[in-house]
């Protein structure tokens, strides 16, 4: 059964009335607070910019200000000290003066973009030191004790004419910059009303939006409630098939385990026998070259002609011996994996950490003929069979130290992540690795990959993925050939108790 929300009703005509489905839903209101954030984004940045124009401007204006007062000040104080000959004022003439000039520089440095301005300071910087100087050869002459000459040169300034143009010039500037900040303020101001209304259409549309998927939340939780109850339902017969589905998994299971105990068994009787009779050959084939032998020097031939049939004999019985070696180990391994299949599990609780110490201090006469070492850190407690988890960590560990690179130290790495409920472990090498051709089969019974110059039957991979299989947990591999692998491990924190169990 569906739990896809409707999204159709009708109106009071009948007509279908569509409404977005939440995926819709979601991808509109993302695509639109995208759109109205890059919006609110530029107008931030463009009000910024206006707001410092608006501030340049300000600090244009008022060094012109300054500049104007300075010069007048100045005026001021020099009139005043010729008057009087008041040294406060002459103090006050100087204070002003070292003041005209670098407000003067100030208004360069701020209107470098400003072409006309930049114009006007270089006109006005000529006029206004020949005002100063006017201003500083007065002062001079009246200390020198020529006061009516320097209040005869005052009345006779010839200056004036300067005075009015760097006024004009001053009062040029100021009216341009004034003209400039009404633009900038009105840029500013625009600025400002637009990021209010593209705020105030977020905020709407976060309401229109919020009211909208309040209502499909609405229609979701009655249908998921419709679905609930269709669930129940289900689940109550869906247990029982699950239970039904569990016990013909274990007779079959069970089953294939006796299977494969009865063929191993019965296999071992006709093995006996022909062991039996290989070592009875073997004792006959003695007595028989001896014979030949002697019948040859009975007939005067050399005995030494047999040697070729001897060594032919004796190959022969080699291979058969070898065979029934061979064969031997298959079954004891069939049996083994069949016993595994059959025994009950013992959860108890099992430091892995300690476990692969262990194991690593078993190994050591391996690792130090390989020039190899096992690292781990800190691992977590299970509550799992320890016998089992002994055989999964020691077959994975052998198998590393059996296929590292010859002449390349290795470097066998065991780690874990915890998740709630499994914990997964990664056993890395730097090995051999294993191509992409055989990594679906390495985990197959008597299945073995790359070169076969190392000891084994093929059933240490396929044991440990039968345990950790009837423990609830998975195996994989990944490998990088000419690299290294890694087996990761997931297997529950928690083993239940009656996991492992078979009826006998």
């Amino acid at each position: 059964m569906s739990l896809a929300v409707p999204k159709e009703r009708h109106d009071d005509t009948g007509r279908k009335l569509r409404l977005p489905g939440p995926t819709a839903l979601l991808a509109a209101g993302f695509a639109v607070l995208i759109a109205l954030n890059a919006t609110s984004i530029t107008l931030v940045d463009r009000a910024q910019d206006d707001a410092a124009s608006v501030s340049h401007t300000l600090r244009v204006v008022n060094a012109i200000s300054q500049l104007q007062i300075m010069i007048r000040r100045a005026e001021s104080a020099e009139r005043g000290f010729l008057i009087t000959g008041g040294e406060g004022f002459l103090r006050f003439y100087e204070e002003s003066k070292a003041q005209a000039r670098p407000n003067l520089d100030t208004i360069a440095a701020l209107t470098t973009d400003n072409p006309n301005q930049q114009a006007r300071v270089a006109e006005a910087r000529p006029l206004l030191d020949e005002r100063l100087g006017v201003f500083d050869r007065a002062i001079a002459q009246y200390r020198s004790g020529d006061a009516p000459g320097a209040m005869a040169g005052l009345r006779a300034d010839r200056s004036e004419g300067s005075m009015t143009r760097l006024g004009s010039l001053l009062m040029e500037m100021k009216a341009e910059e004034t003209r400039l900040l009404e633009g900038r303020t009105a840029a500013s101001h625009g600025s400002a009303v637009w990021l209010t209304a593209v705020s105030v259409a977020g905020f709407t549309f976060v309401l229109l939006t919020g009211g909208l998927a309040l209502l499909l939340n609405r229609r979701a939780i009655t249908a998921l409630k419709a679905a609930g109850a269709d669930l129940e339902a289900n689940n109550a017969t869906l247990e029982q098939r699950v239970a039904e589905r569990t016990a013909d998994l274990k007779e079959a299971n069970d089953e294939i385990q006796s299977f494969a105990y009865i063929v191993s068994h019965d296999l071992r009787s006709p093995l006996v026998n022909i062991m039996g009779f290989t070592s009875e050959i073997e004792t006959m084939r003695t007595e028989l070259f001896e014979r030949l032998a002697r019948l040859r020097s009975a007939a005067g031939e050399d005995p030494a002609e047999d040697g070729d049939l001897q060594s032919d004999f004796e190959e022969a019985l080699g291979f058969i011996k070898t065979s029934i070696t061979r064969m031997d180990r298959l079954i004891h391994a069939i049996l083994a994996l069949s016993r595994e299949g059959r025994k009950e599990f013992a959860p108890s609780r099992v430091d892995v950490g300690e476990l692969i110490a262990t194991i690593a201090g078993s190994m050591a006469h391996q690792l130090h003929e390989r020039d190899a070492e096992i690292r781990f850190g800190a691992l977590p407690t299970l509550e799992s069979d320890r016998l089992a988890l002994e055989q999964i960590f020691t077959n994975l560990l052998d198998n590393a130290v059996k296929y590292l690179r010859n002449g390349v130290p290795g470097r066998i790495e065991v780690s874990a992540v915890e998740t709630p409920g499994f914990v997964t472990f990664m056993v890395k090498d730097n090995g051999r690795g294993i191509e992409a051709k055989d990594r679906g089969r390495v985990f197959e019974l008597f299945r073995r990959s790359g070169r076969q110059d190392r000891p084994g039957e093929g059933i240490g991979l396929a044991h440990v993925r039968a345990l950790v299989r009837r423990m609830g947990g998975l195996i994989s591999l990944e490998s990088t050939f000419g690299e290294g692998s890694t087996f990761r491990v997931m297997l529950p924190r928690r083993l239940p108790r009656d996991n492992g169990k078979q009826d006998d």
